[in-house]
C-alpha cells in the first residue's frame, strides 16, 4: 500500500495517494497516523481514531517487529488493521499532567545531554559504579593537592588571600607537566609489568566493542571536569577557614586527614568495580583453584573480588606458595626436589620443584617453584601453574605425607617416591583438565593467548643436553 508521512503539529497524517478505485477512498481518506504516549502497560486499547473524532474500532494492534530508538526514549509502530500507529514504549514519562510531562521530557533531555558527554555508548554495567567511584576520588583529590599547596605558599610568607590563586595555578602546572614527566619515567621503567602491578588495562576492561578511543576520551574529560569540581570544593573550604580565623589551625588536622582517606577510599572501591580479563600469575592462581576446588571457571568479576593488594611483593598469608622464576642460588633446594630437576628431558615445557626460603619471621618456609624454559606458550604455563596447584592440594590435604617429606633431609627411598607419585598425579591431571579448562576460560572471556608476568616471573630457562 502506497503512502507518504506528512509532519503535522500534534499528529501524523497517513494518506493515500493517487487512489485507483473509488471504493477504496472512504477507507483511508480521514485516517490519521497518531503517536500514542503508553503510561502504565501496553494491554490498554489502542483505537484508530477517524479525523472526525469517532473511533474506528476495537481492535487488538499487531506490532510490527522493530523498535526506534532515540535518546531520550523507545518507540514501537503498531497496526490497527486501518491505521498505523506510534507507541512510546520505554523511556517515557509518567501519567502526570502536561506540564509535568515536559518538565520530565527537559529533565530527561539534560540528563541524556550529560549522559552522552561523560559516559561512552557501549560500555559494561559496572562502568558506570566505577565513574562514581572515580569522581569521589578525583574531587578529594585535588581539592587535597590545591589546599596542600596553598599551606605551603601560606608557610613560606604569601599573603591567605593570594595563597589560594597561586596554589590552584601551581597545582595546574605540576599536575599537566611535572605529572606527565613522571608517569613517563614511570611507566618507562615498568613497562613489562605495568599492568601486572597497576591495573593499567582499565579502559580496555570497560569496552563491549572497538571503542576503546571513546573510553579513553571520555576519561580525560572526567578527569578534567572531576578536578574542576574539586578545585571548587578546596575554594569553599578555603572560603569557610578565612571566615573563621580562630579554629583555622585546628581545622587542618581534620581536613587533611578526612580528605586523604575520601581520596583512598574512592580509589579502592573504583578498582573493586575493574575487571580485568587480561591473566596475570595471581589471577590466573585464583582461577585454577577455583576449578579445582569447585570444577568451573569464576568470571572477572569474582576474580576480582578475590583479589587482594599486593603492597610491596607482601600479600596474604598462604601454605605453600608458588612462585613463577628461576632457581634462586640463596634459596635452599630439597635433595628429594633437586631429583625432579636432574629428570626433565628436552620434551618438557617447564619443571615443578620445592624450594626453601625465609620470609619475613627470617624462618624457613617452603614453596613450590614453577620455572618455564623459553618459547613456551601460555597453555604450557597454564598446563604448569595448573600442576603446581595440583601439587599444593595434595600436600594440604595429606598433612602427615607432607610433613614426612619435608623432614625428611636425608631424601630417602621412600620420600623420593612420594614426591615422585605427587608431582606425576599432578601432571596427569593437569593434562587431563587442560583442554575443557582452556575452553571455559575463552567462554568467561577471559584472554588466554598471553599472561602477563612481572620482570621476576619472565626468566627463563634453556635445556642443555650435556
Amino acid at each position: 500500500m502506497p503512502f507518504s508521512l506528512h509532519t503535522h503539529p500534534i499528529s501524523w497524517n497517513l494518506l493515500r495517494t493517487h487512489p485507483t478505485t473509488k471504493q477504496s477512498i472512504p477507507s483511508y481518506q480521514n485516517l490519521i497516523f497518531r503517536r500514542v504516549q503508553v503510561f502504565s502497560s501496553l494491554r490498554t486499547s489502542l483505537d484508530c481514531v477517524s479525523s472526525d473524532g469517532g473511533v474506528e474500532g476495537d481492535l487488538q494492534p499487531i506490532r510490527l517487529p522493530f523498535v526506534v530508538r532515540s535518546s531520550t526514549k523507545v518507540t514501537r509502530f503498531f497496526w490497527n488493521d486501518s491505521c498505523l500507529e506510534l507507541v512510546t514504549v520505554g523511556g517515557g514519562g509518567g501519567g502526570g499532567s502536561a506540564d509535568e510531562d515536559n518538565d520530565d521530557g527537559l529533565f530527561r533531555m539534560f540528563g541524556c545531554i550529560v549522559r552522552d558527554f561523560f559516559i561512552p555508548r557501549d560500555v559494561s554495567k559496572n562502568y558506570m559504579d566505577y565513574v562514581k567511584w572515580k569522581l569521589l576520588h578525583r574531587v578529594f583529590s585535588s581539592a587535597l593537592q590545591v589546599l596542600a599547596t596553598q599551606a605551603m605558599f601560606t608557610a613560606i610568607g604569601v599573603g591567605y588571600s593570594s595563597s589560594l590563586p597561586s596554589a590552584a595555578a601551581l597545582n595546574w602546572v605540576l599536575k599537566d607537566g611535572l605529572g606527565r614527566l613522571s608517569r613517563c619515567i614511570y611507566t618507562a621503567s615498568l613497562a613489562s609489568a605495568f599492568d601486572t602491578n597497576l591495573k593499567s588495562a582499565v579502559h580496555q576492561s570497560f569496552a563491549k566493542a572497538d571503542n576503546l578511543g571513546e573510553i579513553s576520551a571520555k576519561a580525560q574529560i572526567q578527569t578534567v571536569c572531576f578536578d574542576i569540581l574539586g578545585l571548587m570544593l578546596a575554594a569553599l573550604v578555603n572560603m569557610w577557614i578565612g571566615n573563621n580565623q580562630r579554629p583555622q589551625a585546628g581545622v587542618h588536622f581534620f581536613v587533611y586527614p578526612f580528605f586523604a582517606s575520601m581520596d583512598l577510599f574512592g580509589i579502592y572501591q573504583g578498582l573493586k568495580h575493574v575487571h580485568l580479563q587480561t591473566l596475570t600469575k595471581d589471577r590466573l592462581e585464583i582461577i585454577l583453584s577455583t576449578w579445582i576446588e569447585f570444577g568451573y571457571v569464576p568470571s572477572p568479576a569474582e576474580v576480582s573480588e578475590k583479589e587482594v593488594i599486593n603492597f610491596m611483593g607482601v600479600k596474604g598469608k598462604s601454605l605453600w606458595p608458588i612462585r613463577i622464576g628461576c632457581i634462586n642460588p640463596k634459596d635452599q633446594i630439597p635433595k628429594w626436589s633437586m631429583e625432579t630437576i636432574q629428570s626433565i628431558t628436552d620434551e618438557d615445557y617447564y619443571f615443578v620443584c620445592m624450594e626453601i626460603f625465609k620470609g619475613l619471621k627470617r624462618s624457613p618456609q617452603h614453596r613450590i617453584l614453577l620455572s618455564i624454559r623459553e618459547g613456551t606458550e601460555a597453555a604450557h604455563i597454564i598446563m604448569g601453574l595448573l600442576q603446581a596447584c595440583y601439587i599444593r592440594r595434595t600436600l594440604l590435604v595429606n598433612r602427615s605425607k607432607s610433613e614426612i617429606i619435608i623432614g625428611d633431609n636425608n631424601a630417602s627411598n621412600s620420600t623420593l617416591e612420594d614426591w615422585f607419585v605427587i608431582v606425576e598425579d599432578g601432571k596427569r591431571s593437569a593434562e587431563r583438565d587442560i583442554t575443557n579448562l582452556i575452553e571455559q576460560m575463552v567462554g568467561m572471556g577471559w584472554v588466554v593467548k598471553n599472561i602477563l608476568l612481572s620482570k621476576q616471573e619472565q626468566a627463563r630457562y634453556s635445556f642443555m643436553c650435556d
